[in-house]
């Protein structure tokens, strides 16, 4: 196997591919001149997250481009090639084209109650962790679906609509995790098309959320902030009637929003942000996670409010904090496996800060015992075990070896 380039080595081709010197990348993205030539002469082999997000936005690209994504999948659980044709064919049939058309995927009809079993089953394999098998029965199910939308009428076809609707972007959140950030923005805006069909306000409110995901995985963060704080307003109507499911999905963008405000350093904005989710939670008091209505992040609760708090303080850099609010999270089987994952890497993230490496591969331990296909998709995973790695004695840590092995990284 051919050793992967650096963060530094990255950075470095990037920069001259942009057309900067380093001073005028330190200039340009508020990152030290010291830390920017550290990585690329590879004296410092790990930058924090903060960092990578400047300097990823000024370059242009993701802070996965930097740590070099490519390279976070395993060749024994990364889905085939084939399944992803697959799944992009599905999300891009090819429809008007002269002559005879081409059918798609063979699938005998399903009746409604099918079909929410079917995309339900695919939202839980998704909270599970397990992304190859969702990538592989989501072409059928979509075929499926939009053959329910044609044959059916009136309420009937408004269902089978939001069903395809939850089913596309369940597709949104498999090609992401891929890398497939084009297939997942078209089914995103398909899943929106979809739900306002459907005549569902908390679904379309789910459709934008997903937007809003897939946005900030794009780093752009400040349209997540619009998309989520306008998607959330429309949802006032139903929230003055008392409706559980629309203070559930208003919870949920404002803890998108909260995010955008978190990595645009707007650390005022999104405690408010999270103190306007926490009181959603007067409603939405125990821990759920919603298959049936199936947006992404669909679970929600007082947990996962606690959960974000702890990302919040992370993106302060707030170590202590975050382990303090981490001892606040119970250990409820409500909360799914890729949720509770999610929030143990910020876990590793603050252990890692403070020096508690012990700590830092139990908690990452974790994760894999919970998730273990989920976190070889993670660049953020696999810069802490990386890190680890590189830290003095960190061959006699007990665990870490196995993690590495795990994450597809040498030594």
């Amino acid at each position: 196997m051919s050793e992967e380039p650096t963060i530094g080595e990255n950075l470095a081709r990037l920069r001259r591919q942009a057309g900067l010197t380093q001073v005028e990348l330190a200039t340009r993205s508020g990152v030290g001149l010291p830390t920017i030539r550290g990585l690329e002469r590879n004296a410092r082999t790990t930058a924090l997250m903060g960092t990578l997000t400047k300097l990823a936005r000024t370059l242009d690209v993701k802070p996965s481009v930097l740590l070099g994504q490519r390279q976070t999948l395993h060749r024994d659980d990364a889905p085939p090639q084939a399944a992803i044709r697959a799944l992009r064919r599905a999300v891009h049939p090819l429809e008007g084209l002269p002559g005879p058309q081409l059918a798609e995927q063979e699938r005998g009809a399903l009746s409604l109650t099918d079909l929410h079993t079917e995309v339900e089953d695919a939202w839980r394999r998704y909270w599970d962790g397990a992304l190859s098998e969702m990538v592989a029965a989501l072409p059928a199910f979509l075929s499926a679906a939009r053959r329910a939308v044609e044959d059916l009428r009136g309420a009937d076809r408004r269902a089978a609509r939001a069903a395809l609707a939850r089913g596309y972007q369940a597709a949104a959140w498999g090609a992401a995790h891929l890398g497939q950030d084009d297939l997942a923005r078209t089914a995103v805006e398909k899943s929106l098309s979809a739900a306002q069909h459907a005549d569902d306000p908390v679904l379309v409110a789910g459709a934008w959320n997903a937007l809003a995901w897939i946005l900030l995985r794009q780093q752009e963060n400040d349209l997540v902030a619009t998309v989520a704080t306008r998607a959330a307003r429309q949802l006032d109507p139903l929230i003055s009637r008392g409706d559980y499911h629309a203070v559930r999905m208003y919870g949920r963008l404002t803890l998108s929003a909260m995010t955008a405000a978190a990595r645009m350093d707007d650390h005022g904005t999104a405690h408010e942000l999270l103190e306007a989710a926490r009181r959603c939670t007067a409603v939405v008091s125990t821990d759920t996670t919603d298959l049936a209505n199936g947006a992404h992040h669909a679970a929600f609760g007082p947990s996962l409010v606690t959960m974000l708090g702890v990302e919040l303080a992370i993106s302060e850099q707030e170590p202590a904090e975050a382990l303090r609010l981490a001892r606040n999270v119970p250990p409820t089987r409500c909360i799914p496996p890729v949720a509770r994952g999610r929030h143990l890497l910020d876990v590793a993230q603050a252990h890692t800060w403070r020096g508690q490496d012990a700590e830092a591969v139990r908690a990452l331990g974790r994760v894999q015992a919970m998730a273990p296909e989920w976190m070889r998709h993670q660049v953020y995973a696999r810069e802490l075990v990386r890190r680890l790695q590189e830290r003095k004695g960190s061959r006699r840590l007990p665990g870490l070896a196995p993690l590495a092995r795990h994450m597809n990284l040498p030594g």
